[in-house]
This record gives C-alpha cells, structure tokens and sequence, in this order.
C-alpha cells in the first residue's frame, strides 16, 4: 500500500453481522411462504464506503439472496465480478438506459408506464424477460408510484407487457415516527391486495430495510433490504445486541511538531498552542473523508489513549493535540474511526461531533484511501482504486 492512510474492513465482522440479522428475522414474522424473510444486502454508496466487491463476495456466501444498489452503474461494476447473482437497481435509471439493465439481466426498479413500456421494448428486442421490482410511494414523497384508485390496473398492464416479469413490490418508509410508520405500511399493504385482486401477484413484498428489522420486526414480509446493519451502524437507540464494529479508518503521525505557548494550528490558527504544546499531523483530510466540521471537535486514539482533533481539517491533513503523550513518536498508528483491538472510535460519536448522519460519516470515506480486507486476522485483500 502507497499509503499511510487506509480504511481496514474485517469482512468475517460483516460476515457475523449478517448471520445476527439473520437469526433475528428467524425469531420474528415468517414470509407468506413460511420460512424466514430473506436479505438483500444493500451495498449503495460503495458499501458505505466499506467497498461494494468485496462486501458482496462475503455476503453472498454467507447466504444473502439479492444485492442492491441506488445506480445503474453500481450494479454494472457488480455484475462484472458475479454473472449470476441477484442484483437490483432500487434507484432511478433513465429511460434510455433501461436497455443496458436487461442486457446485463439486472432487476429495475419501475415507477411508471413509460419505464415499463421502454423495458420491455428493449427485453424483447434482446429476446429475454427482464425481472423486475415495481415501487410504491407510500409516504416517503420521493421515488415510486403514488397510490390511487388506478394503481391496481396500472400494475396489471404493467404485468401484460412482453419482455418483463413483475418479482417484486416494495416501498421505503419515511420513518417518522411509529403511528405514521404503520399508517404507510397499511397504504403499502393495500396496494399489494389491490394488485392482487387484479390479477397481479408479485412473488416478492419488501417493506423493510435496517431500521425496520429492530423497530418493526412486523414489516419484515418476504425481503428485508438491509445494509447499515451489515457494517456495524445500529440505528440511534436501537441496539442489536452482538453487532460488531468492521471497520476501522487508520493512518500514522507524519511529523511532531513542539510549538510556543501563543503559535497557531493550521488555517486561521483557529487552535493555539499553550505552553508545552506538542503537535502530530496526520495524513489524512476531507478528501479522505474526514470532515472539515470534525476541526476542534472530535478525537483520536494514539497508542491507546484518546487525543483531541485541533485546528481546522484541512484537505489531506489533520492535527492532533499530543502534549500529554511524551512517549508518542513519527510513526504511530492513529485510529481515526471505527475499531481497532481494544480501541475504539463510534461512528455515533464522529457524527455527534459533525453534525451528520451515521451511514453519512461512513460512506464519506474517499476513494483515494485504499482498503485492506481482513479475515481471521489475516490479509484477504486489498483495494486501491487509483492505482489498482
């Protein structure tokens, strides 16, 4: 590796996480056919940031039955390295580029008539019928079919068309709180009847995603979509007990710098040195994914104890405060988020520090910082995407 920053994935941790999810819809709700809702993993965003090819390796071997991703091109560079699995765009593709889904025989996600008809125009035309997930806006306000009193045989003709096999229906709740979560179910679940009634019965209903699995262990139908929970993100005071923590974004002490009581630390000297003040920066930046709000906010581990972030993050560097460990040295390892032996950074404390969102903090992690894949304590592999 060509560099000192780089972001550690544990895939045999991700590996457990599926397994804990996976014996938590076992005790709850079976599917409509009895046995225990299936996962698809959602890898959008790269995995969070973790690295979508090696996640999805690890995670269909532990058993998922689906991948999804947000774009057509997260799909395409899937589908690259697993011809065979079951991968679906949950985002929108546009409808000049449907013909590229049923050419690598991904499942689309539909919204309208227009998606429908063009599918199926360009499945029919490759001589194949293309799978495919039709959405339902039940109160999120942003991708789907928006119920009403024509959604059941808007569904049916959708159903009537060559080239296309209606797999699944599914919605993504807004979440707000739990009367209106069930209340968008309920909108779901009638559109589903309705279907149903006309004619229409999807093999696949999915109303569930990480979220839902520990908060409405009911919505888990035939197919819960969960991602955050596979990378250790538990929602905000919702624990899963026995989740562990696979990642941990790690660099080392570039240069110690001692500096007079009154100096200054990085742009706008935003953080002043007191008398004694030893100074490590840290190759590591926003383009990293550290966050420029993090600047005088958060912490770090150096060896074994936590040191404050001082001064402003800058683009490929940070400064930490290491007065207090006389013993500290050029070269040490710094943990800057995630886990690491016995030390630890939360991802919920990085994104209290920044005033962001957890899967947010996770997946700002750029692509200029290689990942390195472990697995019992060893190496597995590694992912550098500017050098290969």
């Amino acid at each position: 590796m060509l560099r000192s920053t780089r972001f550690e994935v544990d895939l045999g941790l991700v590996a457990h996480n599926f397994r804990l999810v996976r014996e938590r819809l076992k005790a709850g709700p079976p599917a409509r056919d009895g046995a225990p809702p299936r996962i698809c993993a959602v890898l959008k965003g790269n995995a969070y940031g973790l690295g979508a090819l090696a996640a999805a390796g690890e995670l269909l071997a532990a058993g998922a039955h689906m991948l999804a991703v947000a774009c057509l091109t997260e799909a395409l560079e899937l589908r690259g390295q697993f011809p065979t699995a079951a991968i679906l765009v949950m985002g929108h593709t546009p409808t000049e580029y449907l013909a590229e889904c049923a050419r690598a025989r991904l499942r689309t996600t539909l919204f309208d008539l227009e998606q429908a008809r063009a599918l199926s125009e360009a499945s029919v035309q490759l001589e194949r019928r293309t799978p495919v997930f039709v959405k339902i806006d039940a109160g999120m306000n942003r991708l789907g079919i928006k119920p009403d009193q024509h959604t059941a045989a808007l569904i049916a003709e959708m159903a009537g068309l060559e080239g296309i096999r209606l797999e699944g229906l599914f919605t993504q709740l807004p979440y707000r709180e739990p009367g209106s979560d069930h209340a968008c179910f309920q909108v779901f679940r009638q559109v589903a009847g309705e279907a149903e009634a006309a004619g229409v019965r999807f093999p696949i209903h999915s109303a569930s995603e990480s979220l839902a699995v520990l908060r409405h262990p009911e919505f888990a139908l035939d197919l819960v979509r969960v991602g955050a929970l596979l990378f250790g993100v538990e929602p905000r005071g919702i624990p899963l007990p026995g989740i562990r923590t696979p990642f941990a974004l790690r660099s080392r002490i570039s240069r110690l710098r001692a500096l007079r009581e009154g100096e200054g630390v990085s742009y706008d000297s935003s953080w002043r040195a007191r008398e004694g003040s030893r100074i490590a920066t840290v190759p590591a930046g926003y383009a990293d994914g550290y966050c420029r709000r993090l600047s005088n906010q958060a912490q770090a581990v150096v060896r074994g104890r936590r040191v404050p972030v001082v001064g402003l993050v800058t683009m490929d560097q940070l400064f930490l405060d290491v007065s207090g460990l006389p013993e500290c040295r050029e070269g040490d390892e710094v943990l800057l988020l995630g886990r690491h032996g016995e030390d630890e950074v939360g991802v919920a404390e990085v994104a209290d520090w920044a005033g962001l969102h957890r899967n947010e903090v996770l997946s700002m992690v750029g692509r200029r910082v290689p990942r390195l894949y472990l697995k019992n304590g060893k190496v597995v592999g590694e992912a550098d995407y500017l050098v290969g």
